[in-house]
């Protein structure tokens, strides 16, 4: 109230007499903290140091009288408004005169009256708090004013300022300083100040009103309302005070409004589609140019215009008129869309056909005040979805119904039989080899031959839309309302004697067969999936069997599909991958005792966790191409897990087979070196084994593949040596690095002179060649010593050791004692 730093008033008492002292104190103590000074020097350290509330000075001091001393405490900051009464023991006018012109607030008389002295003191520390409150107050309405959102400023009768709360100047420009004594029509744009002028008039009259006014500062535009609001009466000098509220915001979202419904309007004369809007009695109030052009009526004429009139409707299919959408939208306050057979106009010749949909319009209180129909000529557009139907259910280049429209009748089909005692066949169709025949002479002939043989078939067998072709050189037909199988069989034997002549295109002539798979509802096949699965099935196994000829289902051929499907599965994800396991059958030095490599082995565990046998899925995989992802598949973590052998102190020689049919892949030398450079594995401790029929089929390519192979630093192993198409003058052309004798020579061995005449042959041949030698099949320690006689040390075979799991390998390698050496201590070196 007081000081920025006491809770209570201070005074100052400074006196050289220490009776006048003790007097003063008697008579101040109890208003608040009193400090004392007995001559100018203390007075002055003391009041720059407790900046005292108000101060009693004596005017007669033996250093330096009460006048220079009232000078020097006026100096001292925040002092310089301090109230000084002076003590004195003058009683003449001068000296009181004085003290007042010097601007003491008033003066105590010696000698001390107590009860006077309290009430001069008294008198002065109310005017100090009410002088603090008062600036208190002062301060807390400047602080109000100057953070109002709006510009207030205040002035006189000529118009010139006299306050303003505008500290920036961001609405004129001008902060609030520098507008203080100025003109108004030096600080309001012209414009501004011609509004406000007439409005300044207008005021002393009562009348409440308000103009807009724009002003520019920089590149900020404002848009402000003005208020005047004059006064003259009181403290304050007759003038008028000027209020200005932002409304830009109000103002631009006026002119967004403005820009949005022109916006609308021209959106709505621009769109494609015609735009009817009426009010709660669906009488028209709006239409735009394309609704003008559909329904014949002009905007001016239509208006008031129930909306029946304005835009009649018809069914399309009956001609009978239909209840407009807009009504519906009205009584049902919810989106209406148009029925899909809708058209516009008074009669079916007339009408045009439309759809889109109708809705009510809402205020922002929720309440409807119309409703809107869009809508849009679709006569093409159903033409078209008429044509694309036809086309979406047809093979475009036979125009026979596809795979699409065949689920769609066989189904149909199927739901007649379920309930009658006759069959349903479905006869699938493959034309053999026709890939040769697109080889030959083109794709474009090749469709020529593939559009008659659709007409042929059309013809001679009238299917009545009973024959579908669902893509590529395959045809399907549908036989229904059959009481036995023999009318199924003659139906193909009908179907294969189309095909027993030549045909014909561009000259080219051409003879074709057919593979042809029967499958029979309800005799084999419970529903549509297997019908066509089992008819799948059934077209396999003719081509399997030669091909020109047909096949009936049979429950053998279900499970080769079902097993082919799980492996195809299987091989599409890497999680399916996980399910083909990697083991390793030992190769063991006889004469060493070591285990000096593995030939990985992969096995597949289906879904039912069932362990199939390589013999049933390697020649699955063979025949849909899946060998070559499964190939990789397997190369790739082979040679992981020979790196990491090899990390723990045991490098292994790794043998993996590689299929013909991966080895005629373009990519597979790209493939065998980012495998290489992935796994890190080095090259030599990789060796690829490849039988005798993968050399035979193309002596050079097989050669010139080979050597690119070793070029790497991989070896090439010939795996069942002597069972295939041995001939020794192309076996020694190749780059060959190791021989494996088969298995079937090293089992009947021991009772065969003859196999143990051919396996000497093909160790003196290896030597010759210097080949290494490696023995499959050893079964029994006499295997083992018979072949260790006649110079074969590398061996592997169930005797050994069975194909195992990686981790069973890692152990026997841990050990310290080799199993397969405590096995083979029994044998003779």
């Amino acid at each position: 109230m007081f000081s920025t730093t006491h809770q209570i008033p201070s005074i100052l008492i400074v006196d050289d007499s220490t009776a006048i002292l003790k007097l003063l104190h008697e008579a101040t103590k109890d208003m608040g903290e009193v400090f004392f000074a007995t001559n100018g020097s203390d007075a002055i350290l003391i009041a720059q140091d407790k900046k005292p509330d108000l101060v009693l000075l004596d005017i007669e001091m033996p250093d330096m009288n009460g006048y220079e001393v009232f000078k020097k405490i006026k100096t001292i900051p925040g002092l310089e408004e301090v109230p000084i009464l002076f003590v004195t023991g003058h009683d003449d006018q001068g000296h009181e005169l004085k003290t007042l012109e010097l601007g003491g607030v008033d003066y105590i008389q010696k000698p001390i009256n107590i009860s006077i002295t309290r009430a001069r003191v008294k008198n002065q520390l109310t005017l100090i708090e009410q002088k603090a409150r008062i600036q208190k107050h002062a301060h807390e309405m400047a602080l109000l004013v100057n953070s109002l959102p709006a510009f207030v400023a205040y002035w006189d009768a000529q118009d010139n300022n006299i306050f303003c709360n505008d500290a920036v100047g961001q609405w004129f420009g001008i902060p609030a300083e520098n507008m203080i004594g100025k003109h108004a029509s030096e600080i309001l744009p012209p414009i501004a100040w011609e509004k406000v002028k007439n409005l300044i008039h207008l005021a002393p009259n009562g009348e409440e009103q308000s103009v807009d006014i724009t002003c520019r500062v920089g590149d900020v535009k404002r848009f402000g309302q003005v208020k005047i609001v004059p006064h003259t009466e009181g403290t304050l000098e007759n003038g008028y005070l000027m209020l200005i509220n932002d409304i830009t915001s109000r103002k631009q979202a006026e002119q967004t409004l403005i820009d949005e419904k022109e916006r609308i309007r021209i959106t709505l004369n621009s769109i494609g589609d015609a735009v009817i809007a009426t009010d709660t009695d669906g009488n028209v109030t709006f239409l735009n140019p394309i609704a003008e052009n559909m329904t014949g009526w002009c905007l001016g004429k239509a208006i008031g215009e129930p909306i029946e009139n304005v835009m009649p409707l018809v069914d399309a299919d009956s001609g009978e008129a239909m209840r407009n959408p807009i009504r519906v939208a009205l009584e049902e306050e919810r989106i209406v869309g148009m029925a899909l057979n809708c058209a516009l106009g008074k009669s079916m010749k007339s009408a045009i056909a439309v759809e889109d949909s109708a809705a009510p319009i809402r205020n922002h209180d929720g309440q409807i005040t119309g409703a809107i129909i869009v809508f849009h000529d679709v006569s093409e557009a159903r033409a078209m979805a008429i044509k694309m139907t036809h086309l979406a259910q047809h093979d475009s280049l036979t125009n026979l119904p596809n795979r699409l429209l065949l689920r769609d009748r066989a189904l149909q089909s199927i739901k007649q039989h379920a309930t009658s005692n006759q069959k349903l066949a479905m006869v699938m169709v493959d034309l053999d080899d026709f890939k040769s025949v697109n080889e030959l002479v083109g794709h474009d002939v090749g469709d020529m031959v593939l559009q008659q043989v659709a007409y042929e078939l059309q013809k001679e067998l009238k299917l009545e839309g009973n024959l579908f072709r669902p893509g590529g050189d395959e045809f399907l037909i549908l036989l229904s309302n059959l009481s036995s199988s023999i009318q199924v069989t003659r139906f193909i034997q009908k179907l294969m004697a189309i095909f027993q002549s030549k045909w014909e295109a561009r000259g080219q002539h051409f003879k074709i067969t057919i593979s042809v798979g029967v499958s029979v509802y309800p005799e084999d096949s419970r529903d549509l999936d297997e019908l066509y699965r089992h008819s799948e099935a059934a077209l396999f196994s003719a081509k399997d069997s030669g091909k020109n000829q047909y096949k009936f289902y049979n429950q053998g051929l279900e499970k080769k599909l079902q097993l082919k499907q799980e492996l195809e599965s299987s091989l599409k994800t890497t999680s399916g991958r996980k399910s083909f396991e990697i083991y390793y059958q030992p190769k063991v030095n006889v004469h060493s005792k070591n285990m000096i490599g593995v030939e990985a082995l992969v096995r597949w565990r289906n879904a039912s966790g069932e362990l199939i046998p390589p013999g049933e899925f390697i020649s699955l995989s063979e025949e849909s191409g899946l060998i070559i992802p499964l190939g990789e598949y397997v190369l790739t973590e082979a040679c992981r897990q020979a790196v990491a052998w090899k990390e723990s102190g045991h490098e292994l020689i790794l043998a993996v087979n590689v299929s013909i049919i991966q080895f005629e892949d373009s990519k597979f030398l790209s493939m065998l070196k980012r495998v290489l450079e992935d796994s890190k594995i080095s090259p030599h401790m990789l060796e690829l084994e490849l039988t005798e029929s993968v050399l035979a089929k193309d002596i050079e390519y097989a050669r010139k593949l080979i050597e690119e192979i070793r070029l790497l630093g991989v070896k090439i192993a010939l795996d069942d040596f002597g069972t295939g198409y041995s001939s020794l003058s192309y076996i020694n052309g190749f780059p060959l690095d190791v021989l494996k004798i088969d298995q079937s020579f090293v089992r009947n061995m021991l009772r065969s002179k003859t196999d143990q005449t051919i396996i000497a042959a093909i160790i003196q041949m290896a030597n010759g060649l210097n080949l290494k030698l490696v023995a499959e099949g050893v079964e029994t320690q006499e295997h083992a010593d018979e072949l260790e006689k006649m110079g074969c040390e590398i061996m592997q075979g169930y005797f050994f050791s069975r194909p195992v799991t990686a981790d069973t390998i890692t152990s026997t390698l841990e050990e310290s004692k080799s199993i397969f050496k405590d096995m083979l201590s029994s044998i003779e070196p």
